[in-house]
């Protein structure tokens, strides 16, 4: 994805948050209800590479109303960013996917334990976090350099210790499905109009 924890700072900013965990929390404490008629985000805000291979395509606050709030916008971007790694998740072939037992979560997302369990019941995998886990794209920069200047891998390459695992929550299934139905419809519906409207992109 070319936007995941830039998209909750990008709504950090545009709300007027002090930060990205005051956003988090607002999302969190809707109630799920509240969740279940929040914006529909595509969180495309610099084009997207899987599943579409759009550079053009744009972020989108689809369904805003009066009603809404900072924590509706959170969670719609929050929930957006998920689908779109659902979507990735979803474009490897069936073997893979079936293959896979288990997930880390890395990055700024790690952050968040609201987020990972969105994850987990999402990508319907056991989800974990490792000690670590918020710098890992720096450890894994440091780790390549560290394995091309001659490090043995079995050093280099360990398995960081699990700090928390979240199970998925079939409960949720049925709205978080039948949102994630509409995110994917949003898209190619939308696609035509960016090149009307930005027609040097």
């Amino acid at each position: 994805m070319l936007s995941a924890a830039s998209a909750l700072r990008w709504a950090t900013q545009l709300t007027g948050r002090e930060s990205e965990a005051s956003l988090l929390n607002a999302a969190e404490a809707l109630s799920l209800s509240q969740r279940a008629l929040a914006p529909l985000f595509l969180p495309y805000l610099a084009g997207e590479r899987t599943p579409h291979n759009d550079p053009n395509a744009k972020g989108v606050l689809f369904g805003l109303t009066h009603e809404h709030g900072p924590g509706d916008v959170a969670h719609a971007v929050v929930e957006g960013v998920s689908y779109g790694l659902l979507d990735g998740f979803n474009s490897l072939d069936t073997e893979l996917r079936s293959s896979v037992r288990e997930l880390s979560l890395v990055g700024g997302g790690a952050r968040s334990n609201y987020w990972a369990q969105l994850l987990a019941t999402l990508l319907q995998r056991p989800l974990v976090l490792r000690a670590g886990a918020e710098t890992a794209a720096a450890l894994g920069a440091a780790r390549l350099a560290w394995l091309a200047d001659g490090g043995k891998e079995t050093e280099v390459c360990r398995t960081a210790l699990e700090r928390s695992r979240f199970e998925p929550d079939p409960s949720q299934n049925s709205s978080l499905y039948a949102r994630y139905e509409q995110f994917t419809r949003l898209y190619p519906q939308v696609r035509p109009l960016w090149a009307e409207r930005y027609p040097a992109a």
